[in-house]
């Protein structure tokens, strides 16, 4: 096979350096022409949302240009690459940058494969033989492929080319393309001008043809599939969108329910009570932004203003007052004109801003007022920012219907506000909503990547958008999108549901499974045609290397033989060695030439010697066919080795016994490691027994002593007769004890349950002062017998804690309990919780106590270790400090011990604070969704 230097001598013949250079600027120039032809024509088959070509020849060629010709014509690929990227169809996806950040991973990606191929298949492919084959793709199309579409598709993200979500498919159909062109269009290049062309020429009609014809298939069937794949999406957004038109329309019609329900309402009764009116429309508002608020503007004449704002006032509204919204643009109203005065509001919390508002100056609202009024019939206003809404940009629409005078039918009130029928006029219901709010709520949850927008398309409207987005406004033509024309209270408005990133992706991509499997049948046939057209090339040079690997199989089987960690020993018929490898030398320490003097009978113990000889000839009479036992040599030194031996019969050519065969392996380290498994097991035994026992003796214990208990308070609060009091000390030392008793009991099934990983602990948000306070409350008795004052102190503001309420009293309890058990009488304990520099919750117990030496403090944690003190006067078991600590360190904290002699001792641990989170007695509050957007 000809190196890498003997081909580039070949493709470069003996020139001038000026003719050389003129040579390989010919060269790039026809690679980057033909790169950019082919390059448009797979442009050209793009289906949009697709980024990528379904095949993509160019890559092919580039990569059997740079096997050919080297590294020399890169530019030539960047050239033709950057060609292809500036097409007028592709210059609005990305920037002159991103083309060359494009064009430059088109070169390295070419570089890659063949640096690859050549490291795994050799200097010159020949793409004869299956795993060469798959090998070269492998490197080519698997590995070196991914260069191109992860450069380029990161590209096309940040120029946002890309939808955000689609990246990964696209980048699949981008390294496809380019995978598929590699395999298909690689060798049929190489047919037409790689090296050897001994080798490549007459594969030009046998490799070029099939390969031409299924690239060219495979482009018209990609591009097909690709075609049907946009009809298949286009079709399902129309479907989703019109349901989504249907649900949004339907949704629209709810504030109009409402305001019937409120104008029946106000129709039978006029002059209801603030109460009454809330109590009537609580359920029909109660968490939905479908109707943003209900009311009743009343009509009052000019003389009678004040006696209407007092009623009000007395109605349970006390600050209530008639007023003009004063916002620019709002109509001057004739003072001794009847104004329409805001007299009830539901809900009163979002709408409180309302109430006494003259709705008569608000000009978006006149003209719907007066048709209102003068026909009788629901009447919305166009959008304007609400009277409620003080700094909110929000648009709102509110629908208008008269109330008459004694039931007065419409066509008494017909005409202009200023006719005689103006004063039959009681007031006007009146339906508020947000349609941007309502609309956001009645988008279907499943729906996330299409989003929507209401427009008013009445004549003369000064405010169109109504909800969504202004692009929606000029929405772009290439933009999906769904309209529906909606008659909405004596206004025309439009609904428009669009894709603002394009079709959605479908389950089930067809084009990217029908690249999938192009991909497969490209390889399978490219793998078919480049194997049955190399075959014959192959054969003489299969018997060479078929030879040569024979004579590296036998030197590895030497090597291994020679260096393995096991003895090997072949000996006659009589056990006399015959070949030894060195590990079996270096084992018994004699030489191999020591070795074939002896026989093994020899080196072996001499208890184990007649169980050799009779396994020895059981296998020469052909009565075993190996056998394997554990025997003891002992070697040169007079060392005792344990090892297990297999030992197996070889035979000649006739069948008769030749000589022994047997493998030795030490097997003293892995005795030793199962003893000490045997005696670890044992430790691990013991240690479950002894907390079984400490469980079961805690159980059995505990239930008499709770009768001894039990009974001993009886006896004391008999008073049929009454105990003497020589008496009752007896029994408050039997109940002392036994209270003793008991907690020695609990320390030691706590201490149990720990070492057995039996105690679970569930933090959760916890406020600290509930269980400060608990835990003292506990000791209180302590503190009074022992005359111990305990200080609390909590830093203000403290936020929950990340804990377990019970472990953490537990804790608590024992720390304060040691501090006072453990102090002088008529000392002092303070209890302090306070945040650290970290943001953490810092819990300290500090006394007054005579202190812990160094010795102390090292023996501090040690189970059942009073520190000296077991012949004292305080009761205690050794356990309370332990359990304590281990407590802590479950609630994720350490804690920390400072004391010296005469001076007290502090504990102190930290826990971390509860995450915020934002809670009220009526939920969280709803922010206003960003205009146009939609959430699932």
């Amino acid at each position: 096979m000809r190196d890498a230097s003997v081909q580039a001598a070949s493709i470069t013949p003996s020139a001038s350096p000026m003719r050389r250079w003129l040579m390989s600027l010919g060269l790039n120039a026809v690679i980057a022409a033909v790169y950019a032809a082919l390059g448009i024509g797979a442009m050209m088959s793009i289906v949009p949302p697709d980024a990528a070509a379904p095949v993509y020849p160019a890559a092919g060629l580039a990569a059997a240009a740079v096997l050919r010709w080297g590294a020399r014509v890169l530019p030539g690929i960047v050239i033709g690459s950057l060609a292809v990227n500036l097409l007028p169809e592709m210059r609005s996806t990305s920037t002159l940058p991103g083309f060359v950040l494009i064009a430059l991973a088109a070169g390295l990606q070419a570089w890659v494969g063949v640096w690859l191929a050549r490291r795994w298949v050799g200097p010159v492919p020949r793409l004869t033989e299956p795993r060469e084959v798959l090998r070269f793709y492998g490197a080519v199309a698997g590995l070196a492929c991914l260069v191109g579409p992860t450069v380029g598709v990161t590209v096309l993200s940040v120029s946002g080319s890309v939808p955000a979500g689609a990246e990964m498919s696209h980048w699949l159909s981008w390294w496809l393309g380019d995978a598929i062109a590699v395999m298909l269009v690689t060798p049929l290049a190489l047919s037409l001008f790689g090296l050897p062309r001994s080798h490549w020429a007459p594969r030009r009609l046998s490799v070029a043809l099939p390969m031409m014809l299924a690239c060219g298939l495979l482009i018209a069937a990609s591009y097909y599939v690709a075609l049907n794949e946009e009809a298949r999406r286009r079709h399902a957004f129309d479907l989703e969108a019109e349901a989504d038109l249907d649900v949004l329309s339907n949704a629209l019609q709810r504030p109009l329910t409402a305001l019937e329900a409120n104008h029946s309402l106000l129709t039978v009764a006029p002059m209801i009570s603030r109460a009454a009116f809330e109590r009537a429309h609580a359920e029909r508002l109660l968490g939905s932004e479908s109707v943003y608020a209900l009311g009743w503007s009343v009509r009052v004449p000019a003389a009678k203003r004040d006696a209407f704002e007092r009623a009000a006032r007395l109605d349970g509204y006390p600050s209530y007052h008639l007023h003009e919204r004063q916002r620019p643009g709002d109509l001057q109203v004739d003072p001794k004109d009847d104004v329409l005065a805001i007299r009830l509001i539901v809900p009163f919390n979002r709408n409180q801003n309302a109430l006494g508002v003259n709705v008569r100056a608000i000009p978006q609202g006149r003209a719907a007022q007066d048709l209102a009024i003068a026909t009788g019939l629901p009447y919305a206003a166009e959008g304007f920012p609400l009277s409620q809404d003080v700094g909110a940009r929000a648009v709102g629409v509110v629908i208008y219907r008269a109330v008459y005078e004694d039931g007065a039918p419409p066509e008494a009130a017909r005409g202009t506000p200023s006719d005689d029928a103006k004063p039959r006029l009681r007031g006007l219901a009146f339906a508020t909503l947000r349609p941007e709010a309502l609309l956001y709520e009645s988008m279907p949850p499943q729906s996330t990547h299409l989003d929507f927008c209401l427009l008013d398309r009445t004549p003369q409207t000064r405010q169109v958008l109504l909800a969504g987005d202004d692009r929606c406004l000029t929405l772009p033509t290439d933009v999906p999108a769904r309209q529906q024309a909606v008659s909405f209270a004596g206004r025309q408005w439009q609904l428009v549901v669009y894709a603002p990133k394009g079709l959605p992706m479908q389950t089930g991509h067809a084009a990217l499974a029908f690249a999938l499997a192009g991909l497969v049948c490209t390889s399978l046939l490219g793998v078919l045609l480049l194997v049955v057209t190399g075959r014959a090339a192959r054969v003489a040079e299969l018997v060479e290397e078929r030879t040569q690997r024979l004579r590296e199989s036998e030197e590895r089987f030497r090597n291994i033989v020679e260096h393995a960690p096991i003895g090997v020993v072949f000996t006659d018929l009589n056990a006399k060695p015959q070949t030894v490898n060195p590990y079996f030398s270096q084992l018994v320490g004699y030489s191999e030439e020591e070795l074939r003097h002896r026989s093994i009978l020899k080196l072996t113990h001499p208890d184990d010697r007649a169980e050799d000889s009779r396994l020895g000839s059981a296998l020469i009479r052909g009565e075993l066919e190996r056998y394997s036992r554990i025997k003891r040599y002992i070697s040169k030194q007079g060392r005792l080795i344990t090892v297990r031996v297999w030992v197996s019969m070889l035979r000649d050519a006739e069948g008769d016994p030749f000589r022994l065969v047997g493998v030795v392996e030490d097997i003293g380290e892995q005795l030793r490691l199962e003893e000490l498994e045997r005696l670890h097991e044992t430790a691990e035994a013991a240690h479950r027994a002894k907390n079984e026992f400490l469980s079961r003796m805690s159980h059995e214990l505990r239930t008499p002593l709770n009768a001894m208990l039990g009974f001993s308070q009886l006896l004391e609060a008999d008073r049929e007769p009454a105990i003497s009091a020589r008496q009752r000390g007896w029994v408050q030392h039997i109940q002392q004890s036994g209270w003793h008793l008991l907690e020695m009991i609990n320390d030691a099934l706590d201490m149990s349950r720990l070492e057995a990983d039996d105690i679970r602990v569930d933090l959760s948000p916890q406020a600290l002062a509930p269980i400060l306070s608990d835990s003292l409350a506990m000791v209180e008795t302590q503190r009074q017998r022992r005359k111990v004052e305990v200080h609390l102190e909590m830093e203000e503001g403290l936020p929950d804690v990340m804990t377990d309420a019970t472990r953490l009293r537990q804790i608590v309890t024992n720390l304060v309990s040691n501090a006072i058990k453990y102090n002088r009488e008529g000392g002092q304990v303070w209890l302090r919780a306070q945040r650290t520099p970290l943001g953490n919750v810092a819990l300290s117990v500090t006394d007054t106590g005579p202190g812990l030496t160094e010795a102390q403090r090292a023996q501090l944690f040690q189970p059942f270790n009073r520190l000296g003190r077991e012949s004292g006067g305080i009761e205690g078991t050794g356990l309370g400090l332990v359990i304590t600590k281990r407590l802590v360190e479950r609630l994720e904290g350490q804690l920390e011990v400072v004391s010296a002699p005469g001076q007290g001792s502090s504990f102190r641990f930290e826990l971390r604070p509860a995450p915020d989170v934002v809670t009220s007695a009526k939920g969280p509050a709803r922010s206003e969704p960003a205009p146009g957007a939609h959430q699932a």
